[in-house]
């Protein structure tokens, strides 16, 4: 069955979001993914915790429907990034999930209205309803423009927990050297790693 479900990324260096999700499984927090599209980063974080054994609750934030979108900081359109999209890849995630076993919620709103509505955490429902405000990773590839990035770090800084790690796609698209200096770093978190299109760190303090 697994051999027949089909979760195409658009990316690379897929590596990292590994290595990302090995360094931080044991780390306390769900761990969570701005930007969906056909689920290629979401079946290497699934994949990863897995192999781990490791039972997570995993989120996925996105939009889709087609609405203006922001690569970089100079340029706003539209992609393929459909209902149609949607509809087609959350059957093959959703079922990809269950079978790896792990806990998949998907949230169809951008991050800013995630970040209003779920300020004091995810309602996880698991034997027991619980409340997760915790992360212990997070895969930042939605909106590429520096304001849209710092309103995620914000929101997620307070919200990882020590030793969670970020993991930031498509960073040659905008200036990422300005992110890390004046965000990422100041959020108490270091460098992991550097590698093609995507950057790793861990949360130190």
């Amino acid at each position: 069955m697994l051999n027949i479900i089909d979760l195409p990324g658009d990316s690379q260096n897929y590596d990292v979001i590994a290595e990302g999700v090995k360094a931080s499984a044991n780390v306390n927090g769900i761990s969570c993914e701005i930007g969906l599209r056909r689920g290629g980063g979401t079946k290497v974080i699934i994949d990863s915790f897995a192999e781990l054994g490791i039972k997570k609750t995993h989120i996925a934030i996105d939009p889709y429907g087609n609405i203006e979108y922001k690569p970089n900081d100079f340029v706003v359109q539209r992609l393929d990034y459909t209902n149609d999209m949607r509809d087609e890849a959350l059957p093959n995630i959703y079922t990809y999930a269950k079978l790896k076993k792990i806990n998949f919620y998907f949230f169809n709103m951008e991050d800013t209205e995630f970040f209003k509505r779920f300020s004091d955490g995810v309602p996880v429902y698991n034997e027991f309803k619980t409340i997760e405000n915790v992360y212990s990773f997070v895969h930042f590839d939605g909106p590429h423009d520096v304001s849209s990035l710092e309103k995620e770090i914000e929101f997620f800084g307070t919200r990882t927990a020590v030793g969670g790690v970020w993991v930031f796609d498509d960073i040659h698209d905008y200036n990422h050297g300005l992110v890390e200096e004046e965000f990422i770093l100041k959020s108490g978190f270091k460098k992991l790693d550097t590698r093609g299109r995507k950057a790793s760190y861990i949360k130190k303090d």
